[in-house]
């Protein structure tokens, strides 16, 4: 999981709350994490399925409150809610040393994130991160790295409560540790040779999907045991860094579980 220490004390309100919105994303958040609800918004149509919800925050003595659809969209400051907002604690990306330390499991699988600038694409991929299975994502707090925001969270669909993320200062200092520790690195890159499909997989590995517009930093291309394309029809350059996530893990998937 996200490491769930809380940021309190003398920190502004913003950083003490947090904003999730969308049916999948709050439930998967009030199933992991209860306890960290501050407040609870729904619209009338989905105020009986949110009923275990609404008695928690009686119980706990927490506001909850029915609102139009004009009020979820301010309270959200998004329209694709799906009629529940609630407003939580934020937790904080884990250090990625202990992870490293800790090791990836002998057929392992985790993914690393050099620059990845839309909070949408940094969703949908800790939301196929999470369906493959992944271990742990690795984020940098680099300049043009996408944060966690709201919006990401809601692509996610509530994987931010599944798959694990980690944050470490430099990534080509953390793949140079993973290397030293026998995890196997795989770059992508559109302008590689090697196609993907064609090159023996050692696990456990990482996988390192480059910023959408400049692809891998030199930095990161370096520390890569091997760096490698999708191969398509060449119609297209390229594609999406979050489709291309989904079909780098699926192939992954598919041969850590095949026997030969």
């Amino acid at each position: 999981m996200i490491n769930q220490s809380t940021p309190l004390g003398s920190k502004r309100l913003k950083d003490t709350e947090f904003t999730l919105y969308g049916w999948n994303t709050c439930m998967q958040f009030f199933k992991n994490r209860p306890d960290d609800l501050c407040r609870l918004f729904f619209s009338k149509q989905r105020s009986s399925a949110l009923g275990s919800v609404k008695k928690w925050c009686a119980v706990k003595k927490l506001p909850y409150r029915e609102l139009d659809l004009e009020s979820l969209n301010k309270v959200a400051s998004a329209t694709h809610h799906e009629g529940v907002v609630m407003v939580v604690r934020p937790i904080l990306p884990s250090s990625i040393y202990p992870f490293i330390k800790a090791g990836l499991g002998k057929k392992g699988i985790a993914v690393a994130l050099d620059c990845i600038g839309n909070t949408h694409n940094l969703g949908a991929i800790l939301r196929t991160c999470a369906f493959f299975g992944v271990e742990g994502m690795v984020i940098s707090n680099q300049e043009g790295q996408a944060r966690l925001t709201s919006s990401a969270a809601r692509t996610a669909e509530g994987a931010m409560e599944i798959t694990p993320i980690y944050q470490c200062t430099d990534l080509a200092s953390a793949l140079r540790d993973f290397m030293s520790r026998n995890v196997y690195v795989i770059g992508t890159d559109l302008n590689a040779k090697q196609s993907f499909y064609d090159i023996e997989i050692r696990f456990p590995c990482v996988v390192v999907f480059g910023n959408e517009q400049n692809g891998l930093s030199s930095s990161v291309k370096k520390r890569c045991d091997q760096v490698v394309r999708i191969p398509g029809t060449e119609k297209i350059q390229s594609l999406n860094v979050a489709v291309a996530t989904g079909v780098i893990l699926s192939e992954l998937t598919r041969r850590r579980g095949s026997k030969t």
